[in-house]
C-alpha cells in the first residue's frame, strides 16, 4: 500500500491525524441499558469519538499513536544526535484501528559507494485492533531508490504488547545500539561493493533461501526467483556483479512488496527473510567469496 501521506518536518512532532486518545471502556458500561448483559470483564478499546476496535480485557493498555514518535525523539535527544529536518511518510486507518510510520533521517549518513548514500531509518507499527504489537525498529534507506535496508542484527527492535508499559531509558539505550550498528554497517557495505560474485551463485543463494518452499515439483517458488533474478540481471548491469548488488535486490524485493495492510504484513514478512538470509551460511559464503 503507497503512502497516502508525506511531510519534510522541522521538528519531529505528532502528525495531526495521529494525536488522539484511545481508553478501555466496560461494556456493562457503556451498554448499560441494553437488554444484553456483559460480563465485567468484557471490554472494548475506542477513541476519544466512541469508535470502537476490539474486544479485550481490563488487562488491555493501549500505546497512544504518539507515544512511541515521542519516545524515539526523546531517545535521539538523549543519544546527543542532530535529527532535523527529519521525513516521515505514515498510513492509517481510522475504521481499523492500524498504523505505519516511517521516520527518515537525511542528515544521518554512511557511504557505501561514491554517489551511492544511505540514511537513518525508524519505523513504527501499532494497532488498536489487536492484529499487532507496537514494533519499532531501525533500518537503513538507500535514497537513490528508498529500499529499506534490513540487517541481520536488528539491534533496536522493539515489540511491546499492549499490556506493558515502555521504559523511556531502555529504549534509548536500544537506539542507540541502532545507530551504533547502523554506522559499522558502513564498512561492511563498502566491502561488499568490492566483492564480485557470479550470477549462478547469486540464484542459489535465493533458491536456497529467499524462495525456498517445502513440497512441489521444485523446492523453491518459481515465479518468486524469477522476479529477483530479473531485477538482478538490472541491477547488476548498473551497479556491477557483486555482493552489495545482491544484498540490494533482496532488500529491494522486501521494501516493494504488495500489501493492502496498514501494518505491511507482507513486508515484515519479507523482511524476515531478508534477515535470515543475512544469518545464513549460504550469505556467509557469498559475503567471503
Amino acid at each position: 500500500m503507497p503512502f497516502d501521506n508525506i511531510a519534510t518536518i522541522t521538528d519531529l512532532c505528532v502528525p495531526d491525524a495521529l494525536n488522539f486518545d484511545v481508553i478501555v471502556e466496560s461494556k456493562a458500561k457503556l451498554h448499560q441499558n441494553s437488554a444484553i448483559k456483559y460480563a465485567d470483564n468484557d471490554y472494548t478499546v475506542m477513541d476519544q469519538w466512541g469508535n470502537a476496535f476490539q474486544n479485550c480485557s481490563d488487562k488491555y493498555k493501549p500505546i497512544l499513536y504518539r507515544e512511541p514518535i515521542e519516545i524515539v525523539k526523546e531517545a535521539l535527544i538523549l543519544a546527543g544526535l542532530e535529527y532535523e529536518p527529519c521525513t516521515m511518510k505514515w498510513n492509517w486507518s481510522a475504521s481499523k484501528g492500524q498504523m505505519s510510520l516511517h521516520i527518515t533521517f537525511p542528515q544521518i549518513l554512511i557511504t557505501p559507494q561514491v554517489g551511492d548514500t544511505v540514511a537513518f531509518r525508524v519505523v513504527i507499527y501499532n494497532s488498536y485492533d489487536g492484529r499487532a504489537v507496537l514494533q519499532q525498529l531501525v533500518e537503513a534507506v538507500r535514497l537513490i531508490c528508498t529500499n529499506g535496508m534490513t540487517t541481520a542484527s536488528q539491534r533496536y527492535n522493539t515489540r511491546r504488547k499492549h499490556t506493558t508499559n515502555i521504559d523511556l531509558n531502555r529504549e534509548s539505550v536500544k537506539m542507540q545500539l541502532g545507530l551504533d550498528s547502523f554506522y559499522e554497517s558502513e564498512a561492511r557495505y563498502q566491502k561488499w561493493t568490492r566483492t564480485p560474485v557470479l550470477t549462478s551463485r547469486v540464484e542459489g543463494l535465493f533458491k536456497k533461501t529467499l524462495t525456498k518452499k517445502e513440497g512441489g515439483k521444485f523446492p523453491y517458488t518459481v515465479k518468486t526467483l524469477d522476479d529477483l533474478m530479473l531485477d538482478w540481471n538490472r541491477t547488476s548491469a548498473n551497479m556491477g556483479r557483486n555482493v552489495w548488488s545482491a544484498y540490494n535486490v533482496a532488500t529491494a524485493w522486501a521494501s516493494h512488496a504488495p500489501t493492502s495492510s496498514f501494518i505491511e504484513t507482507k513486508r515484515r514478512e519479507r523482511n524476515t527473510k531478508v534477515a535470515s538470509m543475512l544469518n545464513s551460511d549460504h550469505w556467509l559464503e557469498l559475503e567471503e567469496s
